[in-house]
């Protein structure tokens, strides 16, 4: 079933909150998508699970989402300038599965990617998944499966990739701050990294801090996208 509307059946069986467990907490979605009929589409699956409380435009941005859903990369200058607190996972919603889509869904910042075509049950698994997740399933996704994603990533360091304007940009991260961003690019949590660096997981955070600092990035996957594509981390083999 695709994501897209169809007038023929329902989208999804109306939930009611007597089918959800008390205990559940409401997940905030946020609905960033520059196509109107997706958004249509999004609001008509989510706003009828109890699950979810949906909010959309620019009205999403002054509310704590958990999770925003976007069909494109955000504008990195908007996104400095909203200094979001705790910003949402982004769930990046694209029109197939192949690699491209998954590095596109990689460079826009993207915690998670789903297809279009996906049907509600999916798309409710994917939210709730990225929701519960410590790290990034996408780049998760990307460093543990087989030759293709490998040479996805491998392309991603390559400097050869790089977009002309990438060219010649220095480093501005530490040795320390490498290191742990290539743990981020393998998709392993603060907790997790702590063990790898033998440093707490508070002080871990604060380095994630440095990092979406100096490189102008709104998150860690972003951060790791944007350091790759730059040629700032180890070969994928030798990660």
């Amino acid at each position: 079933m695709s994501l897209k509307p169809d007038n023929t059946q329902p989208l999804l069986i109306p939930l009611t909150q007597d089918t959800v467990a008390q205990d559940v907490p409401l997940i905030t979605v946020h609905l960033a998508l520059s196509d109107s009929d997706l958004e249509k589409a999004m609001h008509s699956l989510l706003g009828r699970n109890a699950r979810f409380s949906v909010v959309k435009g620019s009205i999403g941005y002054a509310a704590e989402s958990d999770v925003r859903l976007i069909d494109e990369s955000p504008d990195p200058d908007q996104q400095r300038e909203l200094d979001e607190i705790s910003p949402p996972k982004l769930l990046f919603i694209g029109l197939g599965q192949s690699e491209q889509f998954l590095l596109d869904a990689a460079h826009a910042g993207a915690w998670a990617y789903i297809s279009e075509s996906a049907d509600a049950d999916e798309l409710e698994d994917a939210i709730c998944s990225l929701v519960e997740s410590s790290g990034s399933p996408l780049l998760k996704q990307l460093a543990q499966s087989d030759s293709g994603s490998f040479e996805l990533l491998s392309g991603l360091s390559n400097p050869e990739s790089r977009d002309d304007n990438d060219v010649g940009e220095e480093n501005p991260l530490t040795d320390d701050e490498v290191k742990i961003l290539e743990l981020i690019a393998r998709g392993e949590p603060s907790k997790n990294i702590g063990h790898h660096v033998g440093l707490a997981e508070q002080t871990v955070k604060n380095y994630v801090v440095k990092i979406l600092d100096k490189t102008h990035t709104h998150n860690r996957a972003h951060a790791a996208a944007l350091a790759a594509q730059r040629g700032w981390l180890s070969p994928l083999d030798s990660m």
